[in-house]
């Protein structure tokens, strides 16, 4: 696997990271500090983690798919929820890290 497969799989794990420390443990306004929320936007990141990890091309295709949720949900807590802004900002920026670096590693995957 390449550096941009690497650096896909580390931002995926940072956005796993993400939603267990904002949804989990920052208490509000900052997060919601609740157990349940955490894992409900935990499990659906968790589905292609192993092909994420293991540079599966289609694995991080789908897990992109499965990005702009993230997506989305990052712009509106940013946009409509001021406390909660910085974790958004922070997802919004991982999504595209992670988006970015697929396709980064796509384009070097055709190459080879």
């Amino acid at each position: 696997m390449n550096r941009w497969g690497r650096l896909a799989g580390a931002a995926w794990l940072a956005l796993i990271g993400l939603q267990i420390v904002w949804h989990g443990l920052l208490p509000p306004p900052r997060g919601a500090g609740n157990v349940y929320l955490a894992a409900a936007a935990v499990i659906p990141l968790l589905l292609p983690a192993r092909g994420v990890l293991g540079g599966s091309l289609r694995s991080m295709t789908w897990a992109g798919y499965l990005a702009m949720l993230y997506l989305v949900i990052g712009v509106m807590e940013a946009w409509a929820n001021p406390p909660q802004r910085a974790p958004a900002l922070v997802q919004v920026g991982l999504v595209a890290l992670f988006v970015g670096s697929v396709l980064a590693f796509s384009r070097r995957d055709r190459r080879n």
